[in-house]
């Protein structure tokens, strides 16, 4: 499990997947369908304060070189009991990590448990606080493959301007003879907030990143948003291009009564098209276009 940072990190690029603004009504409407596209497209925005957030915890040293001993260089294994790191934040404050290495073999394994607390953390001009955690549950070889899986926790961890709690685990499969790694990131019930809007995430996240080119992501499931009901399908994969933008691909999502809302990547930003319960042609009843990427 040579290149776990690497991949806690991706890993949390598919955890920090982001929220958007969102002014839900009983169901999707002509009124909304903007708003609510908004905050299911920006699920791939990875340029979100949750993003930041995550990747600096998860790739925090010293805690998670796995290439290197969770002892003192040089001497023997330990029992096993936590270890306390502290690195600081790039705009202030700090992030303080408490590692158990469950089976005292200075090295990364399962059982192995992080806990990351952040301190007044300034991270591109927002304050983090609140506190996360996450475990190592499994790790084996199928053939060429190595998997790992990963528990997250999160407990009110975020800013002013958004913050989460509740849980997700990540399935990691990297390919080592190819360099192909593939992140499947389930959200259980992980209670989003942003401002005055309120969400529930209850979908996961197929993502597969080549060791070069553009990434696929695939959503599936269903989330909340200011207590409105939506059905999630990727009708086809979004391909995302190295700058972290998608270039193409279509998600829909749907309410109770049957609306629509068909959310397309372009080059440059994200066509929304509305379509009423009971209409099931292919014109819609209402479109219109998000804010260009890295502007939202």
């Amino acid at each position: 499990m040579n290149r776990l940072p690497s991949r806690v990190a991706a890993a949390a690029l598919a955890l920090g997947l982001c929220l958007g603004h969102a002014h839900a009504g009983p169901g999707l409407t002509a009124a909304n369908f903007v708003d609510i596209g908004d905050s299911v497209s920006q699920l791939l925005d990875t340029t979100d304060l949750a993003f930041a957030t995550l990747m600096m915890g998860s790739a925090a040293p010293p805690a998670l070189p796995h290439n290197a001993s969770l002892n003192a260089p040089g001497a023997p294994a330990v029992l096993a009991r936590p270890q306390k790191f502290k690195g600081s934040c790039p705009g202030g404050g700090a992030v303080v990590i408490d590692a158990l290495d469950a089976d005292a073999d200075g090295d990364l394994s399962v059982g192995d448990r992080f806990k990351i607390n952040f301190k007044s953390c300034s991270v591109e001009g927002d304050t983090v606080s609140g506190h996360g955690e996450f475990v190592i549950a499994a790790h084996r070889f199928e053939g060429m493959n190595e998997i790992t899986e990963l528990e997250f926790r999160f407990d009110a961890l975020g800013s002013a301007k958004m913050r989460w709690t509740g849980a997700a685990r990540a399935a990691v499969r990297s390919d080592l003879r190819r360099g192909t790694e593939s992140y499947v990131v389930t959200y259980q019930d992980l209670a989003v907030t942003r401002g005055t809007h309120a969400m529930r995430w209850n979908f996961s996240v197929d993502m597969v990143r080549p060791p070069i080119g553009n990434q696929l992501a695939s959503v599936q499931g269903a989330m909340t948003v200011d207590g409105l009901p939506l059905q999630l399908r990727q009708d086809e994969p979004f391909v995302i291009a190295p700058d972290g933008h998608p270039r193409s691909g279509q998600v829909t999502a749907r309410d109770k009564q049957g609306a629509r809302l068909q959310i397309e990547a372009l080059r440059r930003r994200y066509a929304y098209r509305y379509f009423r319960a009971g209409n099931d042609d292919e014109t819609a009843d209402a479109a219109s276009e998000s804010k260009p990427y890295g502007s939202r």
